[in-house]
């Protein structure tokens, strides 16, 4: 038995862990006038609502021209299709918008593997433990019955909030160069690593 193999529910971050949209937040702040370093849903709620939907209106598009152009990560694919033959459920919690994750979904054809998307405008967003505890209800799963998987320091956070385990995937970088990874429970650099974790039956992805 593998570290998490005994979980029943997988959370997944989407952008950057499942799928790439390539997009570039730095070129995103500089265009909407944001603080560089800085998350921007968090900076967007500090302003009036007149400024913030303007700055809205750069990041839709910044976020669909992505989920237009949007790619599998090298992987993920074959984990998906791995997890669901073994029949435990599997969830996305994104700060993307509704509308560019559903986007993402469909163009990849991969929406029909995951039981509950939640976005941004459903909820708090992450690092807010919301969204994992609402899919530990809807599952009826104990929080730590469940993992979240993600590439960025408030996936793990979010995880570490809500008191679930989690793994950081870094996509081949240093663990160390990753903000927040001395929080995850588990990492994993590349997918057949994260494959192994989270043990699904087949030998070999």
């Amino acid at each position: 038995m593998t570290a998490l193999s005994h979980l029943k529910g997988i959370i997944f971050d989407m952008d950057g862990t499942l799928v790439d949209s390539g997009l570039d937040f730095a070129a995103m702040r500089v265009e909407m006038g944001l603080r560089p370093g800085i998350p921007i849903l968090e900076q967007l709620g500090e302003l009036s609502q007149a400024d913030r939907t303007a700055k809205e209106e750069i990041l839709h598009r910044h976020e669909f021209e992505g989920a237009k152009r949007a790619s599998m990560i090298d992987g993920a694919d074959r984990l998906l299709q791995a997890l669901a033959k073994e029949g435990r459920p599997m969830a996305i919690v994104t700060r993307n918008s509704t509308v560019t994750t559903r986007h993402t979904l469909s163009f990849l054809n991969i929406g029909h593997y995951f039981d509950i998307v939640i976005c941004r405008e459903d909820g708090p967003h992450k690092p807010d433990p919301w969204a994992i505890l609402e899919i530990c209800r809807r599952w009826k799963f104990t929080v730590d019955e469940v993992v979240m998987v993600g590439d960025y320091e408030l996936d793990i956070q979010s995880a570490q909030n809500a008191g679930c385990p989690s793994v950081l995937f870094t996509e081949g970088k240093a663990p160390s160069s990753v903000e927040g990874n001395e929080l995850a429970t588990h990492v994993a650099t590349h997918f057949d690593e994260l494959y192994y974790l989270l043990a699904p039956r087949e030998d070999s992805i």
